[in-house]
Parts: structure tokens; C-alpha cells; sequence
């Protein structure tokens, strides 16, 4: 049997799993709209190759959550990487064509945000998996979107870099050199999946892929993920272009120098919140109240006369975001049986990626009018915050209330 020093060092190589696709994918996350752009795709055509992005990931997360509990966590973050790195092997050697609608089965678009590279399938399951007690879990995840946030600024140094690389490979030819670089990444990710250790217990047998302990569950975190989700799909897969329509002065380089500044962000808040004990009420306190702000936010950056303001109101939404991640992926997985965490968390993402769909009306929003898709965005994802609270804050806070008085009425009985 494997001690928990062999899966800690396991754990390390997750880390640089994940560190090395985070590189990528913030890259990729902030050009793909801009290179689309670039090369003559409309904000119409762009917000729809981001939905084509959504629901093949959607696809993906579905079947590769259920095939983690039947096979292994480790193997399906394997197979997670192969997607992406087609992708942007496609964006490298493809300049126009059919082959160009290859990239959109990786999940290399859906918004750039610190946190795009940490998570894949299997990710949040196999931490569960390892790790029982809550603390543990939320520690763990904790790093997870740390180091993949504090990487996720070399990807924006990336996008601040193409300028450079511009007097080389000319404009175009510049973001597919880079998405070379970020398919070789995704190589060495894929590399490093091979030396994660994963906990060697007999899988679960059950005819059905939720079993009934887990659904109750199921179904209130994917309620609250549908509508987080579609706040997301409408404000964040082509938000790099929203900053460019929005404010037409901006380079990519002060597009990307703001993106950097975020992902640094993101992954202070993770990091202050991998090191804060959090359980029960007050995990789920944050994480509601993280997301609330989050949606709030985005109101002011969407009517922000100046790229600094709304630059400015982007970072410290991105930090409140990394703050709150953990708490809410461990509550998340924290209601689940095991022998469901890969279908559990899978069908918790698909719940948030099907949602994001709305991303297919954003180019429509932008072009009537360029704040819509960033304001509607954050008053859905506020009311999502909102629909956290009641159904876990206030759930947790009344059994408290009931376990009290059970206890209570056991020291002093009613004679």
C-alpha cells in the first residue's frame, strides 16, 4: 500500500503537469480570438468558433469523467491532454482552410483566466481520491490553482512577446509559431501525467455512473454551475477581443501586460487561500460570496471609459476568483461518493460548459453594443453567486442549527 509521501511526490509532477499546460493554454486562451480575428473571422464567427470550443470540451469532460472512475483518474488526464495538443498542432501547420476548424476540439479557447490551465478532467477527482480530509483537499487544490495561475503569466508574456517574434514570422505567422511552442508544452504535460501517483483501491462496481448517495448532490452543484456558466459563456471566451473593440488604441502587448497581471492575481488569491483551514460554513461562505463579486465586477469594467480602469477592475476580479476556486471545487466533490468523483465532476463541469454555450450570442451582444456581453455576463454570474449561497451556505448552516440542538437535547433531556 502507497504512503502519503508517495503520493505527494506524485503530486509534484501534477503540479508540473499542470504548470507546463497552463503556460499554453493562457496563451492560447487570449490569441485564439485575436488570431481568428486577424486572419478574417468576424466577432460573430469568432464568439461561434468559441461555442464549437465549448461543446466539443463539453463532450469530453462527459465521457472521460465517467471512463476516470472505471480506469483511473491518471489515465483520463492523459487522454484530456491529447485533445489540446491537436489543436494547437493544427494552429502551428494550418494557415486557412477546412483543417483551421481542427482547433476547435482542445479546449483552447473558453476564456483566459488564471485558472484555465490548472483544471482538466480527472484533475479535481484524483485530488479527492488521494486526499479525504477537507482541509487536505482544499490545501491541494489550492496549489493546483496557484501554480497554474502564477504559470498562466508566462502564456501572457507570450502574447506581450509576439510583437518580437512579429519581425521574424510576420503577423499571422508569429501567433503560429507560438502555438508551437504552446503545443510543445502541452507535450511535456502529457509527459509529466505519467509519474502522478494515483491511490490503489479496487473501483467501485455499479451498473449505473451516479449512484444514488451521490445525485442529490449532483444535481444542486450543477444548478449552481448552469448559471455561473452562463455568466461565463457570455463575458469571458472572447474577452480578449472585447478589450480590443472596446478600447481600439490598445495593442496586444497592453492587452496581454493586463491578462499577465491577472494570472498573478488568480494565483495569490489561491495561494492565501491554500494556506486558510476552510470547511463548512465558512468554505462555503467565500466561495459564494467570491463568486457574487466576481459577477458584480464585471458591471464597472463593462461601462469603464479607459483600458487602465477596466484593466484594473479585471485583476482584482481574477484575485477574487482564485480566492474562491478551492473552496467551492471542495465542496464540490465533497458531496459526492466514491466511485463517482470522475462522472460526479465531470458531469459538475459539463453543467458549467453546456451553460457557456451562451458564448455563440456574444459576438451578436458586442456588435449591438460593446458593453452588453461583459454587463449581462456579470449580472448572471451574480445571481449564480447568489444561488451558491442558498443552496449550500444556508443548507450547511441549518444542519449546524439542527446537529446544536440534537446535542443539546441529549445533555439536557425533556423529562
Amino acid at each position: 500500500m502507497q504512503n502519503v509521501g508517495t503520493y505527494d511526490r506524485g503530486f509534484k509532477f501534477l503540479l508540473v503537469s499542470r504548470a507546463a499546460r497552463s503556460v499554453s493554454l493562457s496563451f492560447s486562451a487570449i490569441s485564439y480570438p485575436l488570431y481568428l480575428s486577424l486572419i478574417g473571422f468576424s466577432n460573430v464567427d469568432v464568439g461561434l468558433m468559441a461555442f464549437l470550443v465549448i461543446l466539443f470540451t463539453i463532450l469530453q469532460t462527459i465521457l472521460l469523467g465517467a471512463l476516470g472512475d472505471r480506469v483511473g483518474y491518471r489515465t483520463t488526464l492523459f487522454l484530456g491532454e491529447i485533445f489540446p495538443l491537436v489543436s494547437l498542432t493544427s494552429l502551428f501547420f494550418v494557415k486557412s482552410g477546412p483543417l483551421i476548424y481542427l482547433s476547435v476540439i482542445g479546449g483552447i479557447g473558453g476564456g483566459p483566466g488564471g485558472m484555465r490551465g490548472a483544471f482538466s478532467p480527472g484533475t479535481t477527482a484524483i485530488v479527492a481520491k488521494n486526499w479525504q480530509d477537507p482541509s487536505s483537499r482544499i490545501n491541494r487544490l489550492g496549489m493546483i490553482t496557484s501554480i497554474g495561475a502564477f504559470f498562466s503569466t508566462f502564456g501572457g508574456v507570450l502574447v506581450i512577446m509576439r510583437q518580437y517574434v512579429e519581425f521574424l514570422f510576420g503577423s499571422s505567422g508569429s501567433y503560429r509559431f507560438l502555438f508551437g511552442v504552446s503545443a510543445l508544452l502541452v507535450f511535456i504535460s502529457l509527459i509529466s501525467i505519467i509519474f502522478v501517483t494515483e491511490r490503489n483501491v479496487a473501483p467501485v462496481k455499479k451498473k449505473k455512473l451516479i449512484t444514488s448517495g451521490s445525485r442529490n448532490h449532483l444535481g444542486k452543484v450543477m444548478l449552481a454551475n448552469a448559471f455561473n456558466g452562463a455568466g461565463i459563456g457570455l463575458s469571458m471566451p472572447i474577452i480578449s477581443l472585447w478589450f480590443k473593440v472596446m478600447y481600439p488604441y490598445a495593442t496586444s502587448t497592453e492587452i496581454g501586460i493586463v491578462f499577465t497581471i491577472s494570472y498573478i492575481s488568480t494565483g495569490t488569491g489561491s495561494f492565501l487561500a491554500s494556506k486558510i483551514k476552510m470547511r463548512g460554513e465558512r468554505a462555503g461562505k467565500i466561495g459564494a460570496y467570491g463568486r457574487m463579486l466576481q459577477g458584480f465586477l464585471m458591471i464597472p469594467l463593462a461601462f469603464s471609459p479607459f483600458l487602465w480602469i477596466a484593466g484594473t477592475i479585471y485583476v482584482f476580479r481574477m484575485g477574487i476568483a482564485g480566492f474562491g476556486t478551492p473552496s467551492r471545487s471542495s465542496i464540490n466533490v465533497g458531496g459526492l461518493k466514491e466511485g463517482d468523483y470522475g462522472a460526479g465532476s465531470g458531469f459538475q463541469a459539463s453543467a458549467a460548459r453546456v451553460a457557456q454555450t451562451t458564448s455563440g450570442s456574444s459576438g451578436y451582444l458586442m456588435d449591438a453594443y460593446t458593453p452588453l456581453p461583459e454587463f449581462l455576463g456579470g449580472l448572471v454570474q451574480l445571481g449564480a453567486g447568489i444561488i451558491f449561497y442558498i443552496l449550500f451556505v444556508s443548507t450547511i448552516h441549518k444542519s449546524s442549527i439542527k446537529t446544536e440542538e440534537k446535542s443539546d437535547s441529549e445533555i439536557h433531556p425533556i423529562k
